[in-house]
């Protein structure tokens, strides 16, 4: 499940991309210093309740992808095991030594695994609500040299076309006999002579081609660039990219002097 931009007139989608941009680095920094089940619950409900808003559904059906739930489930199962301290629940007798799942072990694991799906779904939310081409002029715009906007924009418009043409490689390869699909080692190393190598030499052509058309056009001669519309900030969105920054700073600081005791995992051992 890829999430991609979706065109809306959602008050999301009209919101400047920096201004989101912040929202989602402040939350993200939020969340990862605040540990706490109950806030990553909630902010999980509140994203999805937040897309569906929208009128979207990408987010929802990414949380119930095989490959986040898989992640989820990793996650959750490495911090329950390597978590030594707290009450033992369970006790698994092995050859060497014997492996406990404690309580403090079930609570971090719950709240690192709810920890990234937060902030995986808030990522989520950022691409299906923002314009790619329109964040990078943003960034541009706030002072990000346009070479490294221009290289953030090519990397977005290759992936889907990489995306397109590895399924071409695939559907022509079966067309031929190929099984490509084959499960095990032998099956990958089928799958990466028959697909991966004929895309990467798709792509260094593409890449030919793109350098002598930046070279015709004089890419770089100059410092600066112009641009056909310009961003504007309205109340909203300075308001957002002041609050969140004030609120990423704000437990930063008392993080780091104490004033009022935030909610931390249990040790490990």
């Amino acid at each position: 499940m890829i999430v991609k931009f979706q065109e809306t007139n959602s008050f999301l989608h009209r919101l400047n991309p920096v201004a989101k941009f912040s929202v989602v680095v402040a939350y993200s920094i939020i969340v990862f210093l605040l540990a706490s089940l109950r806030l990553e619950l909630l902010c999980i409900a509140s994203i999805v309740a937040m897309e569906r808003i929208t009128g979207g559904r990408q987010v929802l059906a990414f949380l119930l992808s095989r490959f986040v739930l898989v992640l989820v489930a990793v996650i959750f199962i490495m911090q329950a095991i390597m978590t030594r301290s707290g009450t033992v629940l369970i006790s698994i007798p092995l050859y060497f030594t014997s492996l406990d799942v404690t309580e403090a072990g079930l609570l971090n694991g719950a709240v690192l695994a709810m920890r990234f799906l937060s902030v995986v779904l808030a990522g989520a939310l950022f691409v299906a609500t923002t314009n790619p081409v329109d964040f990078v002029y943003s960034l541009m715009l706030v002072g990000v040299p346009y070479r490294f906007g221009f290289m953030v924009i090519l990397a977005m418009r290759f992936a889907t076309v990489f995306e397109q043409e590895a399924k071409t490689l695939v559907n022509a390869q079966k067309m031929r006999g190929l099984n490509v699909d084959e499960a095990g080692v032998r099956g990958l190393l089928r799958c990466i002579r028959c697909t991966v190598i004929p895309l990467i030499v798709c792509a260094l052509s593409r890449v030919d081609n793109l350098v002598v058309s930046m070279e015709g056009r004089a890419f770089g001669s100059q410092k600066s660039r112009t641009f056909v519309a310009k961003a504007h900030y309205g109340l909203l969105d300075k308001t957002l990219i002041l609050a969140s920054s004030v609120m990423a700073l704000l437990v930063l600081l008392d993080l780091a002097f104490g004033w009022y005791p935030l909610p931390q995992l249990l040790p490990y051992r």
